[in-house]
């Protein structure tokens, strides 16, 4: 029975084939010692591929890390890629936030002008307001100076008024008073001088003048006439009388306001 060595190999597939080969080949062996030669020709030939897988297994391993060490490399080309890009983006934003800073630099420039010139015209218009204020509060004084001889002259006004209005008032009063004594003449004489048959005044010619019966009592005459041609007496005291007891008054005023 022929022995065969063994080959220490750290790859897992290649340690399996090698034991499965193993197997086949004591297999063989304990069957066929006739072919002894030839297993050893075959033994000797898997041992070569054996190495042969080997090396190209190593071959594998050292492309694989060499494609690891590759891709590596390709992520940091991305990352410097990415970091080109990123610098290239800040770079754009850094102009164009220059260009809006230097935009807003030129508008704060122009914003301080126009604020000096507002500050200039606010001061000529404060200053301009402060004379306004000035002339304003002499105009008041003064307004309020014509005011108060305005209501001074008012009051003397008022007082002299009221002087008057006092004199119009007693006038008034003295003339209502000879109004109402006038008055009361009249009709005191319009009571008296009325006829006592018609009680209306009797006129001083004509057919209501006055007339008189022997008792003294006065008449307008068609009143009396017409009443002693119905009744013999006097009206008033009930005396006998007729028409030609009738005597006509001469020489005085009738009424008082007869001249």
């Amino acid at each position: 029975m022929t022995e065969y060595t063994i080959i220490p190999l750290e790859d897992s597939f290649l340690v399996e084939e090698s034991e499965w080969l193993l197997q086949w080949t004591k297999l063989n062996s304990e069957n066929c010692d006739d072919g002894a030669n030839k297993s050893d020709a075959k033994h000797s030939n898997l041992m070569f591929h054996l190495k042969e897988v080997k090396i190209y297994r190593e071959q594998i391993d050292e492309l694989n890390s060499e494609h690891a060490f590759l891709n590596k490399e390709m992520e940091l080309v991305r990352d410097l890629e990415k970091q080109k890009c990123d610098l290239q983006l800040y770079n754009a934003q850094k102009e164009n936030l220059t260009i809006e800073r230097d935009g807003l630099l030129l508008q704060l420039e122009e914003a301080k002008e126009k604020y000096a010139s507002i500050l200039q015209k606010l001061d000529g218009q404060s200053k301009s307001m402060v004379e306004m204020n000035k002339n304003f509060h002499l105009e008041i004084e003064e307004f309020e100076q014509r005011q108060i001889d305005m209501l001074h002259a008012i009051q003397l006004q008022d007082e002299k008024h009221l002087l008057q209005v006092d004199m119009l008032e007693r006038n008034l009063q003295n003339k209502y008073s000879e109004v109402n004594v006038e008055r009361n003449l009249q009709n005191k004489y319009s009571e008296v001088n009325v006829c006592g048959i018609c009680v209306t005044p009797w006129d001083s010619g004509g057919v209501h003048r006055l007339v008189s019966l022997p008792c003294g009592h006065l008449f307008g005459d068609k009143c009396i006439r017409e009443h002693l041609r119905r009744v013999l007496q006097c009206p008033i005291c009930k005396v006998m009388a007729s028409e030609e007891h009738l005597r006509y008054i001469y020489g005085i005023n009738i009424l008082p306001y007869e001249n």
